[in-house]
């Protein structure tokens, strides 16, 4: 029966992991084709390939996303390119355009190898005009060597990135003069020769190694961590514009980044976050072979993708516009998203494109965001704000750009979003951020305040990192940043063109930290205007409390076109800048006297949900509460039967008020108490709200795989095994006390007793075993131990002794014939004065030690020789 039992509940086991696997959405140990079957406008080139080949496939890419006529030919193309280069030397060409990426797919940058005489190389978007390279966005160009220099004139959306210059690189290019260019990011890149910035107004350079040192550049140029780099100076001088230069980049993670092995197998790399680096890092990082990694093409769904990232696996986004319905959600620890060749993800109506859990690790990289025509309140959020992150184990955004507009006609239709990106998560990095409502778009210049977006960055979470942050042309706060210990290591924005004088009215800033913030510190940060249709004047570019001003070096304004002006730079410090202005730029390099953080007295708003079950209950709450040397309390309550509450309080230092609703049929009032107090009035106001909060059922469905695509898979494998546990413990019950009879009665032992009887080493002697126990005292017997055990239990078998049954002749104990049911004690005789344990009062006694000598006839089989007799059944005593 026993063993039946344990057959029974294998079996209703075997059946619940059976179910499970059936019921399961994806099996998250499948394993992914390597190489991956990428899409047609990725192209896998090799050393082995014609040059004539690859200049054919390069050139009609930037046939469509490329050149000068028309000027800024494919700037909102539909089209996206990537060009892979496996390990080797090529002797080619290749041009740059929109939407177009070029990746070496070498372990080191000098594994793959362009020496021509321009090799991978971006111009100007025009040659009209002086303009050059100032709508050259989206296009980037990673881990590779250009032996012979490198001519890279871009402006935002366009990193560098794990490169090798066997040159000079030149960031703008030389026609007329200098054409001008907006820039721009270049990180972790070696330049044998000089960095020249020309006609750029600014740029971030991170992780350089700069043999010749760096000529040009305009108003501001920011190095971080970088070998080589000039001096820092506050203002443009004759030599050159301001300069801050910061010896080691605080914390930094590199790019990930793709490879390709000698038998054609593909893998991601995920480089290690370090501390004060100086220089660059070419190291492989982690390695993740593309079994684990779901290569996406733009026809998936965000469905099915997310059925991948909860599985477990990194996602490469290839090139493509995605049009999701829901948001990709990333809610794993260390997972990556890597876009390649600019895969733009459109936001679903309502919801951001990305949405980022609260987790550690995550990379989210080389991807362009755009809004969608319904709108949405965010582009990508990170975190819900309860989430502090980890400091060991910081999150990275590489090259994330978003756009509100540029690809509609908003004559036609607007996209439309509050904010482009929301961090409410701790210990987050980003490294190369442009945040762009259009200016201008497929049909021309943006007016009126079309395509509306309020904020390009919101930062709630604390110990957040911005490095290369660019945001424009939003039509409130462009930055708003209110979570601890923020930093930030270049900033240029514009402040919108198309507003009227009300912007300024309402004091809107391009850089802003709130009043509650302690500690925050920002290196490099400009803001500059155009207000091109109406004469707006700003009190200021950048608002900070007044104990932070000092924690900000380099601040600047620019004055670019327009109307209107700015007249002071950060808070109240600085000069104005105008059309008349001393100087096109203006900067605020002294520091004030520091002054004490003082703690914000304005009112603060904290709000709390309780759970609630599946019924309702509305509550209705009057209260009034006046104190003085006492106080006195009024309270009404109006009730149902059915239970959900929410409470809303709100505090101030005067007042509190707190809100609920009730309606029902039963009313009761309690009145009046008295204490000693301060003076106060407290007054309570009546508003009504709902909250929701689901109650988690046991097991299964507490997983964290658990999302929102794919619940109800979830929901029913959790029930179906569930259910088919309870049967097994309900079967198990069942068959037990099935067999077990009715009148018997159960003795508990305690477990140091029988784990004592089972260990102990018999010390029994002949004369012991020999004693008769009717010749024990009454006092000696009740000392006796006795151990009980059910007959039909798991502990007892058959003893494998001789045949024959010898009675053991006592005036208390008489062994039965073997094979009747019943029970028997039977002392166990290692010591008649032990007092352990009493008479067992109806059980068995099973076990007993024993040794090697050869028992006597008048024994009872228990205590036969060691191994001949180990367990025997007793019946009952007559």
């Amino acid at each position: 029966r026993p063993d039946a039992t344990m057959m029974a509940l294998a079996c209703v086991s075997l059946g619940c992991a059976v179910a499970a696997l059936l019921l399961r959405p994806a099996v998250a140990m499948v394993h992914r084709p390597n190489p991956p079957a990428w899409p047609p406008n990725v192209h896998v080139f090799g050393p082995e390939d014609e040059a004539s080949h690859i200049e054919t496939i390069v050139a009609e890419a930037f046939r469509k996303n490329g050149g000068q006529k028309p000027i800024n030919h494919g700037e909102f193309s539909l089209s996206r390119f990537a060009f892979l280069f496996k390990p080797g030397e090529y002797r080619v060409d290749v041009p740059v355009g929109y939407y177009t990426q070029v990746l070496g797919l070498g372990g080191h940058p000098r594994d793959v190898a362009f020496d021509a005489p321009k090799g991978v190389f971006c111009g100007d978007g025009s040659d009209a005009d002086i303009s050059g390279s100032l709508n050259t966005f989206w296009r980037s160009a990673e881990n590779f060597h250009n032996r012979r220099g490198m001519l890279w004139a871009t402006s935002q959306g366009a990193p560098l990135r794990r490169l090798m210059v066997g040159g000079n690189l030149t960031l703008a290019e030389w026609k007329k003069g200098a054409g001008y260019s907006s820039g721009g990011f270049l990180g972790n890149v070696k330049v044998d020769g000089t960095i020249m910035a020309g006609g750029q107004q600014q740029y971030c350079v991170r992780n350089a190694d700069i043999s010749r040192g760096v000529t040009g550049g305009i108003w501001s140029m920011l190095y971080l961590g970088c070998k080589g780099a000039p001096a820092s100076h506050c203002g443009s001088t004759n030599d050159g514009p301001g300069i801050v230069s910061i010896d080691t980049t605080p914390v930094i993670a590199e790019k990930p980044f793709v490879s390709v092995d000698d038998e054609g197998r593909y893998h991601l790399h995920v480089p290690m976050a370090k501390r004060n680096q100086a220089g660059t890092d070419f190291g492989w990082g982690s390695v993740i072979g593309f079994e684990k990694v779901y290569v996406a093409r733009d026809f998936d769904s965000a469905a099915a993708i997310n059925q991948w990232l909860r599985d477990g696996f990194h996602l490469v986004l290839t090139p493509g516009i995605y049009n999701l319905e829901a948001p990709l959600e990333v809610m794993q620890d260390n997972q990556v998203v890597l876009g390649i060749g600019f895969a733009t993800l459109v936001a679903p109506k309502g919801h951001p494109a990305i949405r980022v859990g609260n987790v550690n690790g995550v990379r989210i990289s080389g991807i362009l965001l755009q809004a969608g025509l319904h709108g949405a309140d965010a582009l990508l959020e990170w975190g819900n704000g309860s989430y502090q992150g980890s400091e060991m184990n910081p999150s990275f955004l590489h090259d994330i750009f978003a756009r509100v507009g540029g690809s509609n006609d908003p004559a036609e239709v607007q996209a439309k979003a509050t904010v482009m990106l929301r961090i409410a998560s701790g210990h987050v990095v980003g490294d190369n951020i442009w945040l762009w409502r259009a200016d201008h778009d497929v049909a021309g210049l943006v007016r009126h305040e079309a395509n509306p977006c309020d904020t390009g960055l919101v930062v709630t979470g604390n110990d957040v990192t911005m490095y290369g942050l660019a945001v424009e042309h939003t039509l409130k706060d462009l930055v708003q940043w209110s979570g601890e210990n923020g930093q930030t290591f270049f900033y240029q924005s514009e402040l919108p063109y198309d507003v009227t004088p009300a912007y300024g009215d309402k004091g809107y800033v391009g850089y802003r930290v709130n009043d509650t913030v302690r500690c925050h510190q920002a290196y490099g940060v400009g803001v500059y205007h155009y207000f091109r249709d109406h004469a707006v004047t700003v009190h200021r570019g950048i608002a900070v409390p007044p104990w932070l001003e000092n924690s900000l070096e380099s601040p600047l304004s620019v004055f670019l076109e327009g109307y209107g002006k700015m007249l002071h730079i950060l808070n109240n410090q600085g000069a104005a800048t105008t059309r008349v202005s001393s100087g096109q730029a203006q900067w605020w390099c002294e520091k004030g006297p520091d002054v004490p953080y003082l703690p914000p007295t304005a009112t603060t708003t904290v709000t709390s949900a309780t759970a609630s079950s599946s019924t309702t209950m509305t509550t209705s709450w009057t209260h009034t509460i006046t104190m003085t040397n006492t106080y006195t309390i009024s309270l009404t309550t109006t009730s149902t039967t059915s239970f959900t509450t929410t409470e809303t309080l709100s505090t101030t230092s005067s007042t509190t008020t707190r809100s609920s609703t009730t309606t029902g049929s039963t009313t009761t009032t309690s009145t009046t108490a008295s204490s000693t107090t301060t003076s106060e009035t407290v007054t309570s106001t009546t508003s009504s709200s709902t909250t929701t909060v689901n109650i988690p059922m046991i097991g299964f469905l507490a997983h964290p795989l658990t999302g929102s695509a794919g619940i109800m898979s979830w929901i029913a494998m959790a029930v179906v095994v569930q259910c088919c546990f309870v049967a097994a413990l309900a079967v198990y019950v069942c068959f037990v006390r099935c067999i077990r009879p009715a009148d018997e009665s159960r003795v508990s032992v305690p477990l140091s007793s029988l784990l004592r009887l089972l260990s102990r080493k018999s010390q029994v002697d002949r004369s012991r075993r020999s004693e008769s126990l009717s010749n024990l005292s009454p006092a000696r017997r009740s000392a006796a131990r006795a151990l009980s055990v059910q007959p039909r239990s798991l502990l007892s078998t058959w003893s494998p002794g001789p045949n024959d049954m010898t009675q053991r002749q006592s005036s208390l104990w008489q062994a039965s014939p073997v094979g009747r049911s019943g029970s028997l004690r039977l002392s166990f005789m290692d010591s008649a004065m032990d007092s352990g344990l009493s008479q067992s009062p109806g059980g068995t006694a099973l076990l007993s030690p024993w040794n090697n000598r050869r028992s006597i006839a008048t024994e009872s089989p228990l205590w036969r020789p060691h191994g001949d007799a180990r367990m025997a059944t007793w019946s009952t005593i007559p």
